[in-house]
Formats: structure tokens, C-alpha cells, sequence
């Protein structure tokens, strides 16, 4: 299928979806045709009505005096970066996985190194149709009868309705991205020197990744018209390997927006065999969405095998979020509790200009962005995902807040307080009044 509906695409398969339509009762589920990006760390099942919004995954039009661009919402970020910058623009925020669907960013919370200075994705959200777990569809903007819905879409999940037709703004790029890598010997000249870059108004992109052995490195990027050379990150490098070498890395565009894609961050493992895939492999398996298929295929395939034990490892896939005046005591308590065997923990500053209605940070405050993203040895003789657990806890316990795309523990109560529960109920009430979607504690915390 073509990248490109256009507006009369669009409006043809709405239309189809509003005469096909049928209303039997039950809980619905959106039943997606990309890969999941919801890493619960048990699988769940449900007995719900499917839906398919696959169809609705293309680009619908670019306004470049708008910098705004349609997008259907399950189009991927691929598919959008790849639009965009063909007209040389690129999204607000991009998160780094390619097969992250526009619509999954908005109603959970994509995030990225453009963050300090553009906030989440849904801070480029202009408007949004809505197909509501009744079968209506809404548009909802800020300013429309549907504000509270728009308010409320980040962090909702699909509780609330989920996204056909995205508008986002956009802002230029060039062809390339100059990467710049300082390396700190300490959390507090590291943070210093990460806040300093978030507020200098200098650079187009900060990041960081920080190691076990005391290594912590600051990335700072700009956009540039030419570079000298362009590092292949495909296959001859392995990105994360590449910043620890080199001060200064020169990629396309479109390489530095999917830099982790290709290794799932640094989770496909090293070795000779790993080595040879990286290398030869066909482009369509060297991404984030072919690593998920593959790890899911081979738990369980161990499984099924006699005699199999009980794994030694356990998911550490979270990102937690503090003010950043308590950034460096949640930084020095997971390097001092957690062991990663040498990956990194990655780090963003992110700055939002609003408050969304059921993801409560602080508007226009610095925010440091932890992230984890792999499989941990199981510590000795602790209760499953401690690590987890603690994180979670330390976090909370610090005024922050943790994104809920992976497992969360927490009662009811304690969620309703985190995440504004009393206001998710009178709009659950509003726009889904027959319980039609599951609720949010439901979807995100309940075990399966």
C-alpha cells in the first residue's frame, strides 16, 4: 500500500468504517497490524471485540506554511519521518522506533531528544478525530466542544477513543544531524552539564547515556546542510558502541531519528553470529519491530521444550520522570541498586508547556527522563521485577511520575492519586458511559 491517502482516502475509509460499523456489545480492542510497543512484562489476553484500523496507517497531506502535517493514526513514525523530510520538515518529537504508531505516541507518552525544548509528542498534537467506544467520531482540538477530550488523550491509552486522523506541527530539518559527545566523571558535573545544554538554546538535540563503570555521556546535536562523511549505524556500527569511541558522529537525518532502531537499543546480543546478522542481514530485519517478533518467538519456543527452566533474566523496560532537582538522587539510587552488566540507562531533559489531564507534570518545569530498556539478571533471592518495583517507588517517592507502556504495580488507589483518577472517571463517563473500553487502571496495571 502507498505511504500517501490524501484527504479523499482518508474520508473514503472513515466513511467505511462508520457503515461497517456494528455495535454487538462487549468490550472492544484495537487490533493492530504493527508490532506492539506495550511491553507488558506478562502476556494478556482478553475476550474483547476487535478492532481493525489497519487500513488507516498513510499520510493525508503536508501544509508547509501551516508546518502542520495529517497523518492517520496508525501510521508509523517511519512513515511519517519519511514524508516529512522529503519535504524538508520532520515531526516536533520522533521517538526512536520505527514502527511506533503516530496514534500509540499521542495516548501514551512518546518522548525523544527534542524534548526540552518541544515537549512530548502530544505537545505537537494540533487536533485529533476520535472514534469513540460507541462507534461516533469526534474531533477534538483545544478550543472545540471536545477540549476536555483532547486534554486527555495523552496518557488514555484507547480508554478514552482511539486516533484516526492526527494533525501535528512540524518544524524544518536538513539532510543530516552533527552529533557531539562529551564524556563526565560525576552525576553532578553530568547534570550540570545537561541542563546547561537544555537551556543554552544551541543545540537541536540532547541525550545521554550513562554506564556502570562511571562513565556518563552528554549528546548534543544540531542539524547540518553538509557533514565531512556519514557514519553507517546499519552495519558497520552499533550506535551506543559508536558514542562511546568518537566525540564527533555525522549521520543522516533520518538515521539519527531511528539510531536505536536497528539494535532495539542494545539488545540484540554481541558475538560472531550477531556480528555476521548485523552486517548481511536484509534491511527488514535489522529493526526494533523484527528484534520483538524474534524474542517473543523464541520464549516460546522454550517453552514448549521439555524440561525447560525458569528464565535467569526478567524485562527492565521502564522510563521514569523527576523534577530535576531531584535528578541526581534517582540517577545515583539506580546505579548504586540496579545492575545492567555493562549497558547503559539513557537519559533526556524534557520541558513541557502543558499539563495533560491524566499524565500530572508540571508545565514548563525541567524534568530529567530516566530510561531502561533490556533484560536484567534476575537479583538473588528477590521478589520478580524488583527492580522494577523499587525504581517505581524511588521515583514516586521523589515527585515523579513513570510512563505506563510497561508493567506497573500499584493499587487502585495509589493510581487514581498518581494519575488524576477522579477526572479520568467523569470523562470515562462522558465519552465511553457503557463501559465499552477497558478502563486505564485496568489496560496498564491489572495483572492478566
Amino acid at each position: 500500500m502507498s505511504a500517501y491517502a490524501g484527504a479523499a482516502g482518508y474520508e473514503r475509509k472513515k466513511a467505511r468504517l462508520e457503515q461497517s460499523w456494528s455495535d454487538g456489545g462487549g468490550q472492544l480492542q484495537l487490533a493492530k497490524s504493527t508490532i506492539s510497543n506495550l511491553f507488558r512484562y506478562q502476556p494478556r489476553e482478553t475476550a474483547a471485540k476487535r478492532i481493525s484500523l489497519g487500513e488507516f496507517n498513510e499520510v493525508i497531506a503536508l501544509d508547509a506554511d501551516a508546518r502542520t502535517i495529517d497523518v492517520e493514526g496508525l501510521a508509523t513514525f517511519e512513515t511519517i519521518a519519511d514524508y516529512a523530510l522529503r519535504h524538508g520538515f520532520v515531526p516536533l518529537v520522533v521517538p526512536e522506533l520505527k514502527h511506533i504508531t503516530v496514534g500509540g505516541a499521542t495516548v501514551g507518552i512518546g518522548i525523544e531528544s527534542t524534548c526540552f525544548r518541544n515537549g512530548f509528542v502530544h505537545d505537537g498534537l494540533v487536533e485529533a478525530d476520535v472514534l469513540l467506544p460507541s462507534g461516533r467520531i469526534v474531533t477534538a482540538s483545544p478550543t472545540n466542544e471536545h477540549a476536555d477530550l483532547f486534554a486527555a488523550l495523552p496518557n488514555s491509552y484507547g480508554t478514552l477513543g482511539y486516533i484516526l486522523r492526527a494533525r501535528l506541527r512540524v518544524e524544518p530539518a536538513k539532510p543530516y544531524v552533527h552529533l557531539h559527545m562529551e564524556t563526565f566523571g560525576s552525576t553532578a558535573e553530568y547534570l550540570d552539564a545537561m541542563r546547561a545544554a537544555a537551556e543554552s538554546g544551541a543545540h537541536d538535540f540532547v541525550e545521554g547515556l550513562v554506564f556502570e563503570d562511571g562513565r556518563y555521556i552528554l549528546m548534543t546535536g544540531k542539524h547540518a546542510e553538509n557533514v565531512p562523511a556519514v557514519d553507517d549505524i546499519l552495519r558497520r556500527n552499533v550506535f551506543y558502541k559508536l558514542v562511546q569511541r568518537r566525540s564527533d558522529i555525522y549521520l543522516t537525518t533520518r538515521d539519527y531519528l531511528f539510531r536505536y532502531d536497528p539494535e532495539w537499543f542494545w539488545n540484540i546480543p554481541d558475538g560472531i553470529g550477531y556480528a555476521l546478522f548485523r552486517r548481511y542481514a536484509p534491511a527488514r530485519l535489522r529493526n526494533s519491530s523484527f528484534y520483538t517478533r524474534y524474542v517473543a518467538w523464541k520464549a516460546r519456543l522454550a517453552e514448549r521444550l521439555p524440561g525447560a527452566r525458569e528464565p535467569d533474566t526478567e524485562p527492565l523496560i521502564q522510563d521514569w520522570e523527576v523534577p530535576w532537582e531531584h535528578a541526581a538522587e534517582l540517577l545515583d539510587f539506580a546505579l548504586r541498586e540496579v545492575r545492567l552488566d555493562g549497558r547503559p540507562w539513557a537519559a533526556v531533559p524534557i520541558m513541557t508547556p502543558s499539563q495533560p489531564t491524566l499524565y500530572p507534570i508540571r508545565p514548563n518545569t525541567l524534568y530529567f527522563n530516566l530510561g531502561c530498556y533490556l533484560q536484567v539478571r534476575k537479583p538473588a533471592g528477590k521478589e520478580p521485577y524488583y527492580y522494577t518495583k523499587i525504581l517505581d517507588e524511588k521515583c514516586f517517592a521523589l515527585d515523579g511520575i513513570k510512563m505506563l507502556y510497561s508493567s506497573s504495580f500499584m493499587t487502585e488507589e495509589e493510581f487514581d492519586a498518581r494519575y488524576n483518577g477522579s477526572a479520568y472517571r467523569e470523562l470515562k463517563a462522558k465519552y465511553d458511559p457503557d463501559g465499552r473500553a477497558r478502563t486505564l487502571y485496568a489496560k496498564v496495571v491489572l495483572p492478566p
